[in-house]
């Protein structure tokens, strides 16, 4: 079983850390600690589970329900404007959505999938993905696997009942 010091020890593929052992991403959270470790854990799965794995959902998203409002979007996603604004630029950039303004509404803009966004879609293979994503966890048991989503989502019911709420307050739209 792994210790809990291990986490923080290892280096980045850059080589190096922070100055108290942890690598400098995001809110600077080390993984000697709880949360610390699920960011670990969480960027991992989506760099083994495909570097474009935000895109791909953004595109799967907008092949069902497009076109859509941006903010919109993002609220289904989760993600912050300015993480929304940014992905939606570099899928624009490489023609797989357009981002018009709303006739009604100027302010806001609306996403919708381009066909090369439709063929970028088919052109990934699903059950590749889902391999790799099944892959991640090989190291725990099924019972371990079970008991891993068992808590998870218990805390993202909790995150969504009480820190959902929160979060509207601090920022309403």
């Amino acid at each position: 079983m792994r210790d809990r010091n291990s986490f923080a020890g290892k280096h980045h593929k850059n080589g190096h850390k922070g100055p108290h052992g942890h690598h400098g991403h995001g809110s600077g959270g080390s993984r000697e600690d709880l949360a610390g470790k699920l960011e670990y854990c969480a960027r991992e799965l989506a760099h083994f589970a495909g570097r474009h794995h935000g895109q791909r959902k953004i595109l799967c998203l907008l092949r069902e329900q497009s076109p859509i409002n941006q903010k919109e979007l993002q609220d289904m996603l989760g993600i912050q404007s300015g993480s929304m604004s940014e992905i939606a630029a570099k899928l624009e950039g490489r023609g797989l959505i357009g981002r018009d303004r709303d006739q009604m509404d100027k302010r806001k803009i609306t996403l919708s999938i381009t066909p090369a966004g439709l063929e970028w879609l088919a052109q990934r293979d699903d059950e590749e993905i889902e391999q790799r994503r099944t892959e991640f966890f090989q190291g725990l048991t099924q019972e371990e696997r079970d008991t891993l989503e068992s808590l998870l989502d218990k805390l993202a019911d909790y995150w969504d009942q009480k820190l959902e709420p929160k979060r509207l307050e601090n920022h309403p739209s």
